[in-house]
């Protein structure tokens, strides 16, 4: 950080200050993260996507919790699925990805490649990756910190590379990524995803997906739930009563 409180911004461009944040971002030992997020996943038939079962229809999430990079998380989520709430807790140990739910908490049987993308330390340095030609759009307080915002549309071409190891080849979002950077610190505060994309696996799909980050460096300890049961990703329609 900048001890003096002065612009670490001035002098650069607005893609000089995306890359430096996601060099700052990737660097994070620890970090908190709130989500929100609505959108819908229309899948198409046979298509093979971890939860893709419990995907489909709307959707809306709100979750926060502590990371620590590249694979630990306890996110508390709230999301509704097709308009029925439910309130649980999400644990990335490693390879192994736990859900809590009911007063239960499960492993999910899904392979290590599968849950090797859900790395939230790595969700601002991608998204800001797919910016093509950005823009300073104003400056805001994010969470007390001065922060610059800039937005620019996302390259499709450079998104679905990212996007294929999670949910095939073929998806081409197209929308906007708009990012919160510090002005003292070039750290990361926000950022915000709305977007929309067609692909062979995923017949089409809407995402508008905020991210905010906060207590970076902060002690945090993320152990995986003790007893835990195994569950099959196919039976989580009928753990939410689908």
């Amino acid at each position: 950080g900048d001890p003096g409180g002065g612009d670490l911004t001035e002098g650069l461009t607005p893609a000089e200050v995306l890359e430096r944040s996601a060099r700052e971002a990737a660097a994070l030992d620890s970090f908190r993260i709130a989500l929100d997020a609505e959108g819908a996943l229309r899948l198409a038939p046979g298509a093979d996507v971890p939860g893709g079962a419990l995907l489909r229809g709307p959707l809306e999430l709100s979750g926060e919790g502590p990371v620590a990079p590249p694979d630990r998380a306890s996110i508390d989520v709230r999301v509704s699925v097709s308009g029925l709430p439910l309130q649980v807790n999400v644990t990335r140990v490693g390879d192994a990805l736990y859900l809590g739910a009911l007063g239960q908490d499960f492993r999910l049987a899904v392979p290590p490649r599968q849950v090797a993308p859900l790395d939230l330390g790595a969700l601002y340095p991608s998204l800001v990756s797919w910016v093509a030609d950005p823009e300073r759009a104003g400056e805001e307080e994010v969470g007390g910190a001065p922060a610059v915002r800039i937005r620019g549309a996302i390259d499709p071409g450079r998104a679905e590379a990212e996007l294929a190891p999670v949910l095939g080849e073929g998806l081409r979002p197209t929308g906007t990524v708009e990012a919160w950077v510090g002005t003292e610190d070039l750290l990361p505060r926000r950022v915000r995803l709305v977007a929309r994309g067609e692909g062979r696996g995923v017949r089409d799909a809407d995402v508008d997906l905020t991210a905010t980050l906060s207590d970076f460096g902060a002690d945090v300890s993320i152990e995986a739930p003790a007893g835990a049961r195994r569950l099959d990703p196919g039976q989580l329609g009928a753990l939410v009563g689908g």
